[in-house]
């Protein structure tokens, strides 16, 4: 496996060139600069030859923003260290500037073997900037990444320069575990604090994460893939265009997830938004862990105030594991991967309909007196049965499952997870009238 990065200023065409390469939209596209700020890995392979692919933000040698140009160009210098492969992108259109003679020198001081990348050059004709020899890197190669122009070529040379060499460090497929919140939560912190390095950027801006990223570790020789993801925001607080698809790769990956973590800051009151994300993990019937950051910031009596409101607010959500962890002290943190690693083993699960006959007939209608249907009158119902063992799903048939009153469907589910010992365990009961399908 051979370790490629692609490396250059803002807005060369670097997360295309990444998208290109795997084939996939895998990283967010946008005229924004810094828009990438993370490093982003991925796996392809070309002709037999295995290749991890590092996207990188944009770096400059005097930045106009400075709020995150040197956390960026650790991330990058972090990349750049652990690459076999450079690919030096360099923008066509706007031509050779002083960033990227700053970036030529620091690739020249690491003695790393380089691909020149002139990108941007839309049509066969185009002509590149003849300062692009100054640079250093003798050949190069054109591109289009927007129109996969030369790709083919790129990835030839790209197996060429192919060294035969061990490094499992970088993949080991494992448990997804997506990590989800409101912006500022810690989220970063959490994941940093897991992996024992700098691997996302943190700061207490809200929206610093600005897609989803996984990363790769083991505990206790079990593999895992922690999924960073942007914060999610209220639709009416959306204001950038770019935050609709960082909001969606959040979404996204949270249905790719094995195990959803919902992080809550335990300095805050519980939120609108923070019921909606957890919702939203629920109606996806994920596993789910809710973990409360930041314990570091209060007292014993506000930890136990602010978990008397949670219980208050979050009812929906009251079956659900809860761990208190300080991301930034790195107390209780690997709570989270056991927690999840436990939850994940518990599936999939599979019960006898006549065990599920016997719950519904015997300690589900016999313990509710109250009429159940809007009409007023009581339904008759069926069977019980197990759609599927994961996610699970029963089936409950009855003569009117329209008219159902919701409070007893919300009854049925918690006497079914009473009874089944389905105490951690997202489920859903389908309503089905006795002859449907």
């Amino acid at each position: 496996m051979n370790v490629v990065s692609i490396i250059g200023k803002p807005n060369v065409g670097k997360s295309t060139l990444f998208n290109a390469l795997l084939g996939k939209r895998e990283a967010v596209v946008h005229s924004t600069p810094n828009l990438t700020r993370d490093r982003h890995y991925e796996k392809i392979e070309i002709d037999g030859k295995e290749f991890v692919i590092i996207d990188t933000g944009g770096i400059e040698e005097n930045p106009k923003n400075v709020t995150f140009s040197d956390l960026i160009e650790q991330q990058v210098d972090i990349a750049i260290n652990q690459s076999d492969i450079i690919l030096f992108v360099v923008d066509n259109r706007n031509g050779i500037t002083g960033d990227d003679y700053y970036i030529a020198e620091k690739l020249r001081r690491r003695k790393k073997d380089v691909i020149l990348i002139v990108n941007k050059c839309d049509k066969y004709d185009d002509f590149p900037d003849p300062d692009i020899f100054k640079l250093g890197f003798g050949t190069y190669i054109q591109t289009s990444a927007e129109h996969k122009l030369n790709l083919s070529t790129l990835k030839e040379m790209l197996v060429e320069r192919y060294r035969e060499q061990k490094k499992d460090g970088f993949f080991k497929e494992g448990l997804k575990i997506a990590i989800v919140g409101k912006p500022n939560t810690g989220k970063s912190t959490i994941v940093n604090s897991l992996l024992n390095e700098n691997r996302m950027i943190v700061s207490p801006i809200p929206g610093t994460t600005r897609d989803s990223v996984d990363s790769y570790l083991e505990y206790k020789k079990n593999h895992f893939v922690l999924i960073d993801t942007a914060g999610i925001r209220r639709a009416s607080k959306i204001k950038e265009p770019t935050e609709y698809y960082t909001i969606l790769r959040s979404k996204l990956a949270m249905e790719r997830a094995d195990v959803v973590v919902v992080v809550m800051d335990v300095k805050e009151k519980v939120t609108h938004q923070d019921k909606k994300i957890l919702g939203e993990s629920l109606l996806l019937l994920k596993p789910t862990v809710i973990v409360f950051n930041k314990t570091d910031l209060v007292t014993g009596i506000e930890k136990t105030k602010f978990y008397k409101e949670v219980l208050e607010n979050l009812e929906f959500g009251d079956f659900l594991p809860k761990l208190f962890i300080s991301a930034k002290e790195k107390k209780h943190i690997y709570r989270i991967l056991e927690k999840s690693y436990e939850l994940r083993g518990k599936l999939p699960i599979k019960f006898k309909n006549s065990l599920l006959n016997t719950v519904l007939f015997e300690k589900i209608i016999p313990n509710f007196k109250h009429p159940v249907l809007k009409s007023g009158k009581r339904p008759r119902f069926y069977s019980l049965t197990q759609k599927s063992q994961d996610p699970v799903i029963f089936i409950l048939r009855v003569n009117d499952p329209e008219n159902i009153d919701r409070n007893y469907i919300r009854y049925i589910i918690n006497k079914i997870r009473e009874v089944l010992n389905l105490s951690e365990i997202p489920f859903d009961v389908e309503l089905r009238r006795k002859d449907d399908n």
